[in-house]
């Protein structure tokens, strides 16, 4: 453990974040603070600091496996121009809601590679990432699409992307295992919120780099049409997307849901009601965020 630093970058916590640099561990620890610029400028802050060849950045809400640093750093400096991820698996504390336990029957933890699984660039995912020092500052750092505008922000599949276009790989360790303790899965309202923001700022993430609207799988059926760009699938897709979307659908479908958790809790149903109710969310939030975005100036 010589040979790891671990630097802590607290933005303007109020949860006695700092008491951290009081205590004594078997690494050296570094505590940075800085106010409130977000974590893209913080995981950024970390990485300028920092004096190692390799760089391994973890959310505050991850606790690794006794073998992740090590898994992460080997794919490091076995390969050139790699980009790696650890394998996440989604955790919550409270499990007190039924939304919570029907996410977590269908969230796909058990798959876990036995080895190292190459990815698209859209599954990058800083939750927990590693690259060397040289090539995070080569190509160009953490960059926010959004200006600051919004959370999540899509930081890490922009980031992704621009390895990806200068010829890097996305390679997932199956070694590196990663428990995401997400506090958006404690119930669906919160859910709801995270993928309505996630669309909302999307927005800006498609305004810089506008070949994505068909890359990224989960927001292709939320955005508004494309006549004669799209197949006749996609349009029947987003056309019931909308349809979904308008209050009466939406209102209906949050009615039944509460009727089934309360009466008829099958994780079957519910799972599927559920990703109606998220998908909904997503593109309301898409077209709100279409909307500020011409408000704030830019074009569409």
């Amino acid at each position: 453990m010589d040979r790891v630093t671990v630097i802590v970058v607290d933005d303007s916590s109020t949860d006695e974040t700092q008491t951290i640099a009081d205590q004594q561990f078997p690494f050296h620890l570094c505590y940075l603070h800085q106010k409130q610029q977000g974590a893209t400028v913080a995981r950024n802050n970390g990485a300028k600091i920092s004096q190692a060849e390799i760089l391994v950045f973890i959310d505050d809400d991850v606790t690794i496996s006794s073998q992740a640093l090590e898994a992460l750093v080997e794919i490091c400096c076995q390969w050139s121009k790699v980009i790696v991820v650890g394998t996440i698996h989604r955790r919550s504390s409270e499990i007190a809601s039924v939304y919570t336990r029907v996410f977590l029957t269908y969230a796909g933890n058990s798959q876990t590679a036995e080895g190292d699984v190459e990815l698209l660039f859209i599954d990058c995912n800083t939750e927990l990432l590693a690259c060397r020092r040289s090539d995070f500052f080569v190509l160009g750092m953490l960059q926010d699409p959004t200006g600051g505008y919004g959370w999540p922000n899509w930081d890490d599949v922009e980031f992704g992307y621009r390895a990806y276009l200068n010829g890097y790989r996305l390679l997932q360790s199956g070694r590196a295992i990663g428990e995401h303790w997400d506090h958006s899965i404690s119930d669906r309202t919160k859910a709801c919120q995270r993928w309505y923001r996630a669309s909302k700022s999307a927005v800006w993430l498609f305004n810089r780099h506008q070949e994505l609207h068909s890359l990224i799988p989960m927001l292709s059926d939320k955005i508004p049409l494309a006549w004669g760009q799209d197949t006749p699938s996609l349009i029947a897709r987003k056309l019931a997307r909308n349809l979904l979307s308008t209050r009466p659908f939406f209102w209906t479908t949050e009615k039944l849901i509460n009727f089934l958790e309360q009466h008829y809790p099958s994780p079957v149903v519910l799972h599927r009601l559920y990703g109606f109710l998220n998908g909904a969310c997503m593109s309301q939030g898409y077209r709100e965020g279409l909307r500020d975005f011409v408000l704030e100036g830019g074009q569409e």
